[in-house]
């Protein structure tokens, strides 16, 4: 984790589109809940972000549920990224970061 690709960056331009803080996946997360406290940093580490998953990989927290629907193909950066023509299609959370 913490690193980043090519097909998405992690930039704080994406962190501020990034839609993973309302998805389903996340609502009952406690994890999720302290790490938006600490997202507030001008730039925090990737583990730190509650989201932009397309960019870093598997959430650091294990109190998300996946069986919840995924809501990536709503996000501005699916398109702007062309995540559709990529791996994993969604489910960022679970199956790591897009891939080209």
């Amino acid at each position: 984790m913490g690193e980043t690709n090519k097909k998405v960056p992690f930039t704080v331009e994406n962190i501020k589109k990034c839609i993973c803080t309302e998805c389903p996946v996340q609502n009952t997360s406690q994890c999720v809940k302290e790490k938006m406290e600490k997202a507030k940093e001008m730039m925090p580490k990737p583990e730190d972000i509650p989201g932009l998953y397309c960019a870093s990989g598997v959430a650091a927290c294990m109190d998300i549920d996946t069986n919840q629907m995924c809501i990536c193909g709503d996000c501005p950066i699916w398109e702007e990224c062309d995540l559709a023509s990529g791996k994993p299609m969604g489910y960022y959370c679970r199956d790591g970061k897009a891939k080209q």
